[in-house]
């Protein structure tokens, strides 16, 4: 007996009501105001790169040819565009450089980083580059940055990129991610960039059918799983008095407030930094997921819904504390604990 095979826009219709219906309760809104978010059109932009030329005459003539649309306050030398992307992608400005074509919400864990020179920075998912080059950029290359990925093909065309774009990186290493602690023993970073790897929810489009193609809540959970690991991996590596910014470009509190939490549980030392930039479309972090309460810490996290200009995005900036500030963050905690505030996650 043959078995019956599910209609695959059937099949499709129901992942996206279903991310609809998640979107609205992550973002605590009725799901008629999740769904005009979802079907927004989104401008398009880039970053000018101060190691490839005078980024202000760039500006000057990138503004007189049509190409640049207003500039982002919140972001150095970065401007919307107001031409198709094809229409630049092929562009000697592209190609020297000098410009980089980047979605808007992808700073903010740079900025969050606020990388200086002479730090020891490392990158732990950093293909395809954009973010480690936008590190050198702000500390014109005075970082010692180390660039990691797990993919020899995605290393390849990152150094690629990474020349082109003028920076000059200290070691550019092949590693899984998950078994990073062991294959850096040794190594301590006073700055950490984890832009984990996740279900990319914030480069959505409700009507977009091929967006639905590999989405899936099961897949949400088992990126959660790897984003602890990796997480728990990069904290290792981290020095006393350093900062980790954790980042995704996804709506999912599983992969986003959940994972935080679950360091914040297992890492006394570790503390939420606050992030405050001031972004139209911030929304509250989500402090109860699935009937599991997180932390209060949680709500210094940023977290973004979509918008035209910005896409939906989250970041958390954590500080490792030394041994003294631990035990006092450690005893807050458990007296919360003992109060009954938490549920396990």
């Amino acid at each position: 007996m043959s078995r019956h095979k599910e209609d695959p826009s059937a099949v499709r219709d129901a992942k996206r009501q279903a991310w609809l219906m998640r979107t609205a309760e992550a973002l605590g809104m009725p799901p008629d105001a999740a769904l005009a978010l979802l079907r927004q059109k989104r401008v398009q932009s880039l970053r000018l790169n101060p190691l490839r030329g005078d980024v202000h005459k760039a500006a000057e003539y990138l503004q007189k040819i049509g190409w640049l649309g207003e500039p982002y306050p919140w972001a150095q030398d970065t401007y919307a565009l107001k031409v198709p992307v094809a229409e630049i992608r092929d562009s000697e400005f592209v190609a020297s450089g000098q410009v980089f074509i980047q979605n808007a919400a992808s700073w903010l864990p740079v900025l969050a980083l606020q990388p200086q020179p002479g730090e020891r920075i490392l990158d732990v998912c950093a293909a395809p580059g954009g973010k480690a080059s936008h590190i050198a950029a702000l500390t014109d290359n005075q970082a010692e940055l180390w660039i990691n990925d797990n993919s020899r093909t995605r290393l390849v065309k990152m150094r690629a990129n990474l020349d082109r774009l003028g920076v000059t990186a200290a070691r550019t290493i092949l590693y899984d991610a998950t078994q990073l602690a062991r294959r850096l023993a040794g190594e301590q970073f006073d700055k950490i960039l984890l832009d984990a790897p996740c279900s990319g929810e914030g480069l959505m489009h409700y009507d977009r059918d091929k967006d639905f193609e590999t989405w899936s809540v099961a897949h949400i959970k088992r990126l959660s799983k790897l984003q602890k690991r990796i997480l728990t991996q990069a904290w290792q590596l981290l020095k006393p008095g350093g900062t980790l910014v954790y980042s995704t470009c996804t709506m999912a509190p599983e992969e986003n407030e959940v994972v935080v939490d679950y360091l914040l549980r297992h890492h006394p030392e570790a503390q939420i930094e606050p992030l405050n930039i001031g972004l139209p479309n911030t929304t509250q972090a989500v402090l109860e997921w699935s009937g599991k309460v997180l932390q209060p810490a949680i709500r210094g996290c940023l977290r973004l819904h979509p918008s035209s200009t910005i896409e939906a995005f989250f970041v958390c900036a954590l500080r490792k504390n030394d041994d003294k500030s631990t035990a006092t963050v450690a005893s807050a905690r458990q007296n919360r604990y003992d109060s009954g505030y938490y549920d396990d996650v």
